[in-house]
C-alpha cells in the first residue's frame, strides 16, 4: 500500500488492515502526523466504496456526469428551459445507469446513498472533482451548500406547492435535525464496525503468533525426543563396552 489513494481502491474489508499498515509504516518512516492523519480515516460506507470502484473502473462514466453537470450549469445561465428539460431527461437516464453499473442487487438505502452522491456531483463542479478523485467515505464527503436554482440535490418525480415561509423553515429544521441524529448514528455504527474489525484483526494476529509458538515448540520437542534417543543409544553401547572391558579384566587376573 503506497499511499491513500491506493487504500480507498482496495476491497471494504480490507481497508482497515490496510489502513493499519500504513499508518505503521509512515511512523515507522518518521512521519508520526501522517500516521495519526491515517488512522483517523474513515472506512467507506458500502455506497461511497461502490462509487470508489466504480471511479477506477469506469472513469468514462464519471466523464459522462461531469459533461452534464457542466450543461445545465450552461443552459441554466442561458435561461434555456427547452434544453433543461431535456438534460434533466438525460440526468435520470444517466443516474440509472450509474446505479446499475454500481452494483447489483443493492439495498434501497444504498440506492438512495449512490443517488444522493451521484446527483450532487451533477450538480456541483467541486463535488464532482471529489467523486472523481476516488477516495470517498460517505455522501457527506460531497455536501454543498448552496445549488443553482432548478436543480435539486434530491431529485423529485412531482412538483409540489412551495410551503409557507414559516412552515417551510420548521420542516426543513426539523429535517436537518433528522439527518444529523441518522448520520450521528451511523458515525457511531461505522465506528463501532471498526472496532470490532480492529478485535478480530488483533485476535487473527494474535492467533497467528500463537501457532508459530506452537510449530517452534513441537519443533524444540521432536528434536529432545531425537537427542535422547541418540543419548540411550549411547549409554547402551557405553555399557556393553563397560562390560566387555571388565570381563577381560576378570580373564586377565584369572591368568
Amino acid at each position: 500500500m503506497s499511499d491513500v489513494s491506493d487504500l480507498y481502491g482496495l476491497p471494504r474489508d480490507e481497508f482497515v488492515p490496510a489502513r493499519r499498515d500504513l499508518a505503521k509504516r509512515l511512523r515507522a518512516d518518521g512521519d508520526s502526523a501522517a500516521a495519526t492523519r491515517v488512522e483517523k480515516l474513515p472506512k467507506p460506507t458500502t455506497a461511497a466504496w461502490l462509487v470508489n470502484t466504480l471511479v477506477r473502473r469506469d472513469p468514462g462514466l464519471i466523464d459522462d456526469l461531469a459533461d452534464l453537470g457542466a450543461e445545465l450549469r450552461e443552459a441554466h445561465a442561458k435561461a434555456d428551459g427547452a434544453r433543461l428539460r431535456d438534460l434533466a431527461k438525460r440526468r435520470a437516464a444517466l443516474l440509472g445507469s450509474l446505479i446499475a453499473a454500481a452494483g447489483d442487487d443493492l439495498s434501497e438505502p444504498i440506492t438512495r446513498e449512490l443517488a444522493d452522491m451521484f446527483t450532487t456531483a451533477i450538480a456541483d463542479e467541486k463535488a464532482a472533482e471529489t467523486l472523481r478523485a476516488g477516495r470517498l467515505a460517505s455522501v457527506r464527503d460531497l455536501a454543498v451548500e448552496d445549488t443553482w436554482p432548478g436543480l435539486s440535490i434530491a431529485p423529485s418525480t412531482t412538483a409540489k406547492p412551495e410551503a409557507k415561509p414559516k412552515a417551510r423553515r420548521s420542516a426543513l429544521a426539523e429535517a436537518k435535525a433528522a439527518v444529523k441524529e441518522a448520520e450521528a448514528q451511523r458515525t457511531e455504527a461505522d465506528r463501532a464496525v471498526s472496532a470490532a474489525e480492529e478485535a478480530v484483526t488483533q485476535a487473527e494476529d494474535r492467533v497467528r503468533e500463537l501457532n508459530a509458538a506452537l510449530d517452534e515448540a513441537e519443533h524444540a520437542e521432536l528434536e529432545a525426543r531425537r537427542t535422547l534417543q541418540t543419548a540411550r543409544r549411547d549409554a547402551k553401547s557405553a555399557e556393553r563396552t563397560a562390560g566387555l572391558a571388565w570381563r577381560r579384566l576378570q580373564q586377565v587376573e584369572a591368568d
